[in-house]
Protein backbone atom coordinates (compact mmCIF):
# COMPACT_ATOMS: atom_id res chain seq x y z
CA UNK A 1 0.00 0.00 0.00
CA UNK A 2 1.31 3.79 -0.59
CA UNK A 3 2.69 5.51 2.31
CA UNK A 4 0.70 8.15 1.22
CA UNK A 5 -2.62 6.17 1.73
CA UNK A 6 -3.78 8.51 4.95
CA UNK A 7 -3.68 11.82 2.57
CA UNK A 8 -6.63 10.84 0.38
CA UNK A 9 -9.15 13.25 0.02
CA UNK A 10 -12.63 12.00 -0.78
CA UNK A 11 -13.95 13.79 -3.87
CA UNK A 12 -16.77 13.81 -5.96
CA UNK A 13 -17.56 14.04 -9.71
CA UNK A 14 -20.71 13.92 -11.84
CA UNK A 15 -22.02 11.94 -8.54
CA UNK A 16 -19.10 9.33 -8.67
CA UNK A 17 -17.43 8.77 -5.35
CA UNK A 18 -13.16 9.37 -5.92
CA UNK A 19 -10.30 10.19 -3.98
CA UNK A 20 -7.73 12.62 -4.58
CA UNK A 21 -4.24 12.46 -3.45
CA UNK A 22 -1.10 14.72 -3.80
CA UNK A 23 1.39 12.18 -4.49
CA UNK A 24 1.16 8.14 -5.12
CA UNK A 25 3.39 5.15 -6.39
CA UNK A 26 0.12 4.48 -9.02
CA UNK A 27 -3.08 5.14 -8.74
CA UNK A 28 -3.88 2.02 -10.22
CA UNK A 29 -2.56 0.01 -7.01
CA UNK A 30 -4.30 2.44 -4.94
CA UNK A 31 -7.81 1.39 -6.43
CA UNK A 32 -7.10 -2.18 -5.57
CA UNK A 33 -6.40 -1.18 -2.19
CA UNK A 34 -9.51 0.65 -1.78
CA UNK A 35 -11.75 -2.16 -3.35
CA UNK A 36 -10.38 -4.75 -0.90
CA UNK A 37 -11.46 -2.24 1.74
CA UNK A 38 -15.05 -2.33 0.24
CA UNK A 39 -14.48 1.39 -0.52
CA UNK A 40 -13.82 1.45 -4.01
CA UNK A 41 -17.56 1.01 -5.84
CA UNK A 42 -18.44 0.86 -9.51
CA UNK A 43 -17.65 4.13 -11.38
CA UNK A 44 -15.32 5.26 -8.15
CA UNK A 45 -12.34 6.82 -9.07
CA UNK A 46 -8.66 7.76 -7.89
CA UNK A 47 -6.76 11.07 -8.78
CA UNK A 48 -3.16 11.65 -8.81
CA UNK A 49 -1.33 15.13 -8.67
CA UNK A 50 2.01 12.92 -8.91
CA UNK A 51 2.31 9.42 -10.05
CA UNK A 52 6.44 8.16 -9.07
CA UNK A 53 5.61 4.75 -10.23
CA UNK A 54 2.98 3.85 -12.49
CA UNK A 55 2.92 1.47 -15.58
CA UNK A 56 2.10 1.44 -18.48
CA UNK A 57 1.85 -1.30 -21.27
CA UNK A 58 4.52 -4.01 -21.40
CA UNK A 59 5.34 -3.20 -17.99
CA UNK A 60 6.81 0.24 -18.80
CA UNK A 61 6.91 3.02 -16.46
CA UNK A 62 4.70 6.06 -16.49
CA UNK A 63 5.71 8.89 -14.74
CA UNK A 64 2.84 11.79 -13.80
CA UNK A 65 3.83 15.15 -13.35
CA UNK A 66 1.55 17.46 -11.72
CA UNK A 67 -0.89 19.62 -14.09
CA UNK A 68 -1.39 15.81 -16.16
CA UNK A 69 -4.26 13.68 -15.55
CA UNK A 70 -3.53 10.59 -13.56
CA UNK A 71 -6.58 8.48 -12.70
CA UNK A 72 -8.08 5.23 -12.16
CA UNK A 73 -11.59 4.05 -12.89
CA UNK A 74 -13.25 1.17 -11.27
CA UNK A 75 -15.18 0.06 -14.58
CA UNK A 76 -18.41 -1.15 -14.41
CA UNK A 77 -18.97 -5.18 -14.14
CA UNK A 78 -20.67 -4.96 -17.89
CA UNK A 79 -17.25 -4.41 -19.18
CA UNK A 80 -16.66 -7.80 -19.52
CA UNK A 81 -19.00 -8.02 -22.73
CA UNK A 82 -16.43 -6.14 -24.41
CA UNK A 83 -14.02 -8.84 -23.73
CA UNK A 84 -9.77 -7.34 -25.15
CA UNK A 85 -12.11 -4.41 -26.45
CA UNK A 86 -12.29 -2.93 -23.36
CA UNK A 87 -9.40 -0.70 -23.62
CA UNK A 88 -10.30 0.84 -27.24
CA UNK A 89 -13.58 1.59 -25.96
CA UNK A 90 -12.51 3.63 -22.67
CA UNK A 91 -9.86 4.91 -24.93
CA UNK A 92 -12.89 5.95 -27.81
CA UNK A 93 -14.86 7.25 -24.53
CA UNK A 94 -12.11 9.65 -23.92
CA UNK A 95 -11.35 10.62 -27.48
CA UNK A 96 -15.39 11.87 -27.59
CA UNK A 97 -14.64 14.01 -24.53
CA UNK A 98 -11.81 15.68 -26.19
CA UNK A 99 -14.03 16.31 -28.97
CA UNK A 100 -16.03 18.47 -27.47
CA UNK A 101 -13.75 20.74 -26.01
CA UNK A 102 -12.53 21.14 -29.70
CA UNK A 103 -9.36 18.64 -29.51
CA UNK A 104 -9.01 16.15 -32.51
CA UNK A 105 -7.70 12.71 -31.19
CA UNK A 106 -7.22 9.45 -32.36
CA UNK A 107 -6.47 5.79 -31.24
CA UNK A 108 -3.46 4.40 -31.44
CA UNK A 109 -3.65 0.66 -31.47
CA UNK A 110 -3.92 -0.77 -28.62
CA UNK A 111 -4.64 1.68 -25.96
CA UNK A 112 -2.49 4.96 -26.79
CA UNK A 113 -4.12 8.48 -27.56
CA UNK A 114 -2.50 10.80 -30.47
CA UNK A 115 -3.59 14.64 -30.46
CA UNK A 116 -1.22 16.47 -33.79
CA UNK A 117 0.45 12.96 -34.69
CA UNK A 118 1.99 12.72 -30.90
CA UNK A 119 1.09 10.50 -27.70
CA UNK A 120 -0.55 12.43 -25.80
CA UNK A 121 -2.44 9.60 -23.22
CA UNK A 122 -2.56 5.90 -22.60
CA UNK A 123 -5.49 3.42 -20.88
CA UNK A 124 -4.33 0.95 -19.24
CA UNK A 125 -7.29 -2.20 -18.12
CA UNK A 126 -6.70 -4.47 -15.33
CA UNK A 127 -9.05 -7.31 -13.98
CA UNK A 128 -9.22 -9.08 -11.32
CA UNK A 129 -12.23 -11.86 -10.76
CA UNK A 130 -14.77 -9.82 -13.00
CA UNK A 131 -13.97 -6.67 -11.49
CA UNK A 132 -12.28 -3.86 -13.60
CA UNK A 133 -9.89 -0.96 -13.52
CA UNK A 134 -9.05 1.78 -16.05
CA UNK A 135 -5.61 3.84 -15.66
CA UNK A 136 -6.11 6.40 -17.58
CA UNK A 137 -3.43 9.20 -18.06
CA UNK A 138 -3.18 12.24 -20.20
CA UNK A 139 -0.46 14.94 -20.61
CA UNK A 140 -2.09 17.96 -20.06
CA UNK A 141 0.64 21.01 -19.01
CA UNK A 142 3.11 19.38 -21.00
CA UNK A 143 5.14 16.23 -22.45
CA UNK A 144 7.41 14.16 -20.69
CA UNK A 145 10.68 12.77 -22.33
CA UNK A 146 9.63 10.06 -24.91
CA UNK A 147 11.41 6.81 -24.93
CA UNK A 148 13.99 5.55 -26.68
CA UNK A 149 11.67 3.46 -28.73
CA UNK A 150 9.33 6.50 -29.51
CA UNK A 151 12.23 8.69 -30.49
CA UNK A 152 13.93 5.94 -32.53
CA UNK A 153 10.71 5.49 -34.47
CA UNK A 154 9.64 9.44 -34.67
CA UNK A 155 6.74 9.32 -32.30
CA UNK A 156 7.50 12.12 -30.13
CA UNK A 157 5.01 12.69 -26.68
CA UNK A 158 2.55 15.38 -26.49
CA UNK A 159 0.10 17.46 -24.66
CA UNK A 160 -3.17 18.97 -24.68
CA UNK A 161 -1.87 22.48 -24.34
CA UNK A 162 -0.85 22.00 -28.25
CA UNK A 163 -4.29 22.74 -28.82
CA UNK A 164 -4.98 25.52 -26.41
CA UNK A 165 -7.04 23.37 -23.92
CA UNK A 166 -7.35 25.89 -20.95
CA UNK A 167 -9.68 23.87 -18.99
CA UNK A 168 -9.11 23.00 -14.94
CA UNK A 169 -7.95 19.47 -14.57
CA UNK A 170 -11.39 18.51 -12.77
CA UNK A 171 -13.70 20.05 -15.86
CA UNK A 172 -11.49 17.74 -18.29
CA UNK A 173 -11.47 14.90 -16.12
CA UNK A 174 -15.73 15.27 -15.52
CA UNK A 175 -15.96 15.58 -19.22
CA UNK A 176 -13.99 12.23 -20.10
CA UNK A 177 -16.24 10.42 -17.43
CA UNK A 178 -19.34 11.45 -18.06
CA UNK A 179 -18.18 10.09 -21.67
CA UNK A 180 -17.41 6.69 -20.02
CA UNK A 181 -20.94 6.78 -18.23
CA UNK A 182 -23.25 7.97 -21.35
CA UNK A 183 -21.17 5.42 -23.32
CA UNK A 184 -20.39 1.99 -22.00
CA UNK A 185 -24.09 0.84 -21.66
CA UNK A 186 -24.47 0.83 -25.61
CA UNK A 187 -20.82 0.18 -26.31
CA UNK A 188 -21.56 -3.03 -23.98
CA UNK A 189 -24.70 -4.11 -25.40
CA UNK A 190 -23.28 -3.84 -29.14
CA UNK A 191 -19.53 -4.22 -29.11
CA UNK A 192 -19.58 -4.59 -32.99
CA UNK A 193 -21.19 -0.91 -33.15
CA UNK A 194 -18.56 0.22 -30.57
CA UNK A 195 -15.49 -1.71 -32.95
CA UNK A 196 -17.56 0.21 -35.57
CA UNK A 197 -16.74 3.72 -34.02
CA UNK A 198 -13.22 2.40 -32.57
CA UNK A 199 -12.35 1.96 -36.49
CA UNK A 200 -13.62 5.72 -37.63
CA UNK A 201 -11.11 7.15 -35.27
CA UNK A 202 -7.97 4.91 -35.64
CA UNK A 203 -4.62 6.39 -36.17
CA UNK A 204 -3.39 5.96 -39.76
CA UNK A 205 -6.60 3.94 -40.73
CA UNK A 206 -5.18 2.79 -44.80
CA UNK A 207 -1.46 3.99 -43.64
CA UNK A 208 1.42 2.04 -44.12
CA UNK A 209 3.16 1.78 -40.51
CA UNK A 210 5.64 -0.02 -39.03
CA UNK A 211 4.81 -3.28 -36.87
CA UNK A 212 7.13 -4.49 -34.18
CA UNK A 213 7.09 -7.27 -31.06
CA UNK A 214 4.05 -9.23 -32.96
CA UNK A 215 5.49 -12.84 -33.27
CA UNK A 216 3.95 -12.74 -37.10
CA UNK A 217 5.30 -9.92 -39.09
CA UNK A 218 6.93 -7.15 -37.98
CA UNK A 219 7.74 -4.88 -40.68
CA UNK A 220 5.56 -2.55 -42.65
CA UNK A 221 2.13 -2.66 -42.91
CA UNK A 222 -1.35 -1.14 -43.85
CA UNK A 223 -3.83 -0.73 -41.59
CA UNK A 224 -7.00 -2.12 -41.78
CA UNK A 225 -8.59 -2.19 -38.91
CA UNK A 226 -9.44 -3.39 -35.29
CA UNK A 227 -12.20 -6.79 -34.95
CA UNK A 228 -14.58 -7.93 -32.69
CA UNK A 229 -11.51 -9.39 -30.97
CA UNK A 230 -9.60 -6.11 -30.12
CA UNK A 231 -6.71 -7.40 -33.10
CA UNK A 232 -5.21 -5.33 -35.40
CA UNK A 233 -5.83 -5.95 -38.81
CA UNK A 234 -3.28 -5.28 -41.06
CA UNK A 235 -2.00 -6.24 -44.94
CA UNK A 236 1.32 -7.06 -45.51
CA UNK A 237 3.94 -8.03 -47.96
CA UNK A 238 2.57 -11.99 -47.37
CA UNK A 239 -0.90 -10.80 -47.21
CA UNK A 240 -3.59 -10.31 -44.87
CA UNK A 241 -3.24 -10.70 -41.07
CA UNK A 242 -4.75 -10.03 -37.64
CA UNK A 243 -2.27 -9.02 -34.98
CA UNK A 244 -3.08 -10.11 -31.06
CA UNK A 245 -0.08 -7.82 -29.59
CA UNK A 246 2.55 -6.31 -30.84
CA UNK A 247 3.64 -2.14 -30.99
CA UNK A 248 3.03 -0.09 -34.41
CA UNK A 249 4.77 3.47 -35.19
CA UNK A 250 4.28 5.49 -37.80
CA UNK A 251 6.58 4.75 -41.14
CA UNK A 252 8.69 7.47 -41.77
CA UNK A 253 9.99 8.43 -45.28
Amino acid sequence: MDSGFSELTPATCRGCPGFVIPVCDSTMDLAWSLYGQGRFPEFAWVMAHTQTRARGRQARTWVTEPGSLAVTLRLPATAENLGPLVSMATALALVRALSDIDVTAGIKWPNDILVHGRKAGGILIEEKQGVFMAGIGVNIGKAPENSVMEHFFHLPAGCLNISGVGLDLFDIWGGILEKIQDRFPAMTADPAAAVREVNAVLAWKNETVVLAHTGIHDGPAIVLGVDLQGRLKVRTTKGLACIQSGTLYPRVT
